[in-house]
């Protein structure tokens, strides 16, 4: 047994948040301390989660629960608290508890302290999906041994067992998970970090700051991989102790991943230059695009995979499913679900993508953040509709009336929808005969959804009945 098993064997410990980590993290700590009394608080009853969990936690004789609204009310005295990434970690409650001595951790933070495989964490306010995604399909299509995983799909320590000292594991890091982390993967791949997550961190400067853990605990051993055009990631990057591997769309000297005369190009540690893919031959649309497959390059570089077997990789990756994800093509109209597009930034981005006459579906969630850039992109894109959910609907609606009046522009056309249903049918009246409907929410997807996959899904199946 490990060091930080041996460690947990012995502390009182509540695991706060019975989510998909949770749940992994229980099982987890049952299969190692089959005898240990254990707690588990999350702010649901009993009834409302999944069967499986609920006849494994009746018949557990060495759980306590606490469920339901006090949920947070007797979390003092626990030496060890696993805390999900969806509490913040600011709440009263939690903040008292480490003040009267509780440690926090996580499911991640455990998995990197007892992993024997070769980590790989990639961070940023948009792109780190694609790119965590797209490093792993490098790797696989050359038979690595990776693992994809971390905040795109599988709690990480349910996927210990498969991971050996050969495994490749790359992680998507977000700034909740981050948070409380005190070790850092052996890559760190840092995309750009903008504003996100208000309405959990205090102030944007709190969200960049929890984003620096990715780098503030690496070696001389470990490596970082970003753009120092972006202020904040070169700010975090110098946090780093590791080798510092650059990239950028412009060749310059330092970049490792460069354009050059419209063409993804490698330049090796003899200084020498060869071409990778030309940009048109990438399948995923958008500048923004290059910045997620430059760190892919490096990468495979490292990994010995020769220019032409990392082009090949990046022109056969598919995508992921609801980021730009061309869902339907009908009579010349293009349909696209970029449900993964939680933040204006995002959302920004992908507008950038297209020159057509474009209906774009946006809103959702509140958390505070700044539809200004987005406004004026609208304006100044062939937008001739919105259709809008509420509320951060009707601040984009305001933002983007009161931008198009100083500019004596014409606002597009909007609507408000109460169902995904609703907003495709609206959306489809407003829609050029060879125009694209975009569904690329800038918001984050609670209250009328469950999720950002339910969001697409659900777009996806209106289209498909038009």
């Amino acid at each position: 047994m490990t060091t930080s098993l041996k460690q947990l064997a012995t502390k009182e410990i509540l695991i706060l948040g019975f989510g998909r980590e949770g749940w992994s993290t229980y099982r987890f700590l049952r299969q190692h301390f089959p005898d240990k009394k254990l707690t588990i608080a999350d702010e649901r009853e009993l009834g409302d989660l999944d069967e499986e969990q609920q006849q494994a936690l009746k018949q557990d004789k060495n759980l306590t629960m606490q469920l339901g609204p006090g949920y947070l009310e007797n979390i003092n005295g626990f030496q060890t608290i696993f805390k999900t990434p969806g509490i913040p970690h600011t709440l009263p409650e939690i903040e008292q508890a480490v003040e009267n001595g509780s440690q926090l951790t996580s499911n991640t933070q455990l998995f990197m302290e007892l992993c024997s495989g070769i980590t790989i964490g990639v961070t940023g306010t948009k792109g780190k999906s694609t790119t965590a995604a797209m490093i792993h399909h490098v790797l696989k299509q050359q038979n690595f041994d990776a693992i994809l995983a971390g905040n795109i799909g599988t709690p990480v320590l349910s996927i210990l067992e498969e991971i050996n000292d050969d495994t490749i594991v790359v992680l998507e890091l977000s700034s909740h998970q981050l948070a409380t982390m005190t070790v850092s993967p052996q890559i760190a791949v840092i995309q750009e970090i903008t504003s996100e997550h208000l309405d959990y961190f205090p102030d944007t400067a709190a969200y960049q700051a929890a984003k620096t853990a990715i780098t503030r605990y690496q070696t001389e051993q470990d490596l970082v991989i970003y753009n120092p055009a972006f202020e904040v990631v070169a700010e975090t990057a110098a946090l780093s102790k590791g080798k510092h591997l650059r990239h950028s769309l412009e060749e310059g000297p330092e970049s490792l991943a460069f354009v050059r005369a419209d063409v993804i190009t490698y330049r090796n540690k003899n200084q020498q230059a060869f071409p990778v893919l030309p940009v048109k031959q990438l399948p995923l649309p958008g500048q923004h695009n290059l910045y997620n497959v430059l760190p892919a390059v490096i990468i495979g570089g490292l990994f010995n995979v020769s220019p032409e077997e990392i082009g090949e990789a990046l022109q056969s990756f598919q995508g992921l499913p609801h980021r730009l994800q061309l869902v339907a093509e009908k009579n010349g109209q293009r349909f696209y679900d970029d449900s993964l597009a939680t933040n204006p930034h995002a959302t920004y981005q992908a507008l950038k993508s297209f020159g057509e006459s474009l209906v774009l579906i946006a809103g959702g969630y509140e958390r505070d953040q700044d539809f200004g850039d987005l406004a004026q992109l609208i304006l100044e894109k062939d937008v001739v509709g919105l259709v809008l959910f509420k509320p951060t609907g009707e601040r984009l609606a305001d933002t983007v009336t009161k931008l198009a009046e100083q500019q004596g522009k014409t606002a597009p056309t909007i609507k408000f929808a109460d169902s995904m249903a609703e907003a495709v049918q609206l959306a489809a009246e407003l829609m050029s005969p060879q125009g694209v409907m975009l569904m690329s929410p800038a918001s984050a997807s609670f209250g009328m959804f469950k999720d950002y996959r339910d969001r697409g899904e659900q777009f996806q199946k209106a289209v498909k009945s038009l």
